[in-house]
């Protein structure tokens, strides 16, 4: 399994071998006898580079989701006496509001511990998935367990302080349409965050001049000078608590994402508290 993952994680069998300490050959054979025992290939071979296909990625994951889950068993056995109850959220979209619902919860129950991890590859709320709650679009589930968390109904620029446009109170997106900008495309994504469409229902489609995939580094590439990033309202905080950054409304935003929290039927005491 350590072998696979780092093959798909570097991409390479070269570079997978370098990291694991053992010969290109030895990777390769290791490969092509899991793929014999699963009966299926699990990589689109594209010269020296190897890309996970379905069945790959769906392995991958479930991969993911065992070393997760054997993680939180010895993570709870070594702070049973401090904290004995564990809750954990599966997540797709970040959202400052639900922080603020964690914090609030924790408060008045300080001996709960709140998990909260990205998911990899997949999108959705996946019945196998080892979380209690899974946070995600609402657009994503088909289930009566959900709970609708919020609507992201602004949209903000988040422009350098140096920008001829940062003092300006409120913006027209359409009147961004000759900058470049910075999004986030994550490896379990195929296309951008939720914000670039906003741009195709303003008119015009977006020059990109960076794309990141974590959200820190957008701001900090913001920060730098290196192009704009757009912001739902849910999202403000990391934006507003960049250095060298302004914050802009703009007026003309068409999408709207509604955020859900779902869980599955068989939750345990504790997450049916929460």
């Amino acid at each position: 399994m350590n072998t696979f993952m780092q093959v798909v994680e570097k991409g390479n069998l070269s570079e997978a071998a370098k990291e694991l300490n053992i010969t290109q050959p030895a990777v390769t054979g290791i490969i092509k006898k899991m793929e014999s025992d699963f009966g299926t290939e699990l990589f689109i071979r594209n010269g020296k580079s190897l890309l996970p296909n379905n069945q790959g990625r769906l392995l991958y994951k479930m991969i993911k989701e065992l070393l997760f889950t054997e993680s939180l068993a010895q993570i709870s056995l070594e702070n049973h006496r401090k904290t004995s109850k564990f809750i954990t959220v599966d997540v797709d979209s970040y959202n400052d509001y639900f922080f603020s619902v964690i914090s609030e919860f924790s408060r008045t129950h300080p001996e709960y511990c709140f998990i909260y991890k990205s998911k990899s590859f997949a999108g959705g709320a996946e019945p196998f998935t080892s979380a209690d709650f899974v946070f995600t679009y609402n657009h994503m589930v088909n289930s009566k367990n959900k709970i609708s968390i919020d609507i992201q109904d602004k949209l903000y620029a988040v422009l350098p302080n140096s920008h001829a446009l940062s003092s300006r109170k409120k913006i027209s997106l359409y009147e961004l349409r000759e900058e470049f900008f910075i999004f986030l495309k994550g490896a379990k994504h195929e296309e951008y965050e939720p914000c670039y469409q906003e741009c195709i229902c303003a008119g015009f489609t977006p020059k990109i001049s960076l794309i990141v995939d974590v959200p820190a580094a957008k701001y900090s590439a913001v920060s730098a000078g290196c192009g704009i990033g757009l912001s739902y309202n849910t999202k403000l905080k990391l934006a507003a608590s960049t250095c060298n950054c302004a914050l802009v409304e703009c007026t003309d935003i068409q999408n709207r994402q509604t955020l859900c929290l779902t869980w599955r039927d068989d939750l345990n005491e504790d997450a049916r508290f929460f």
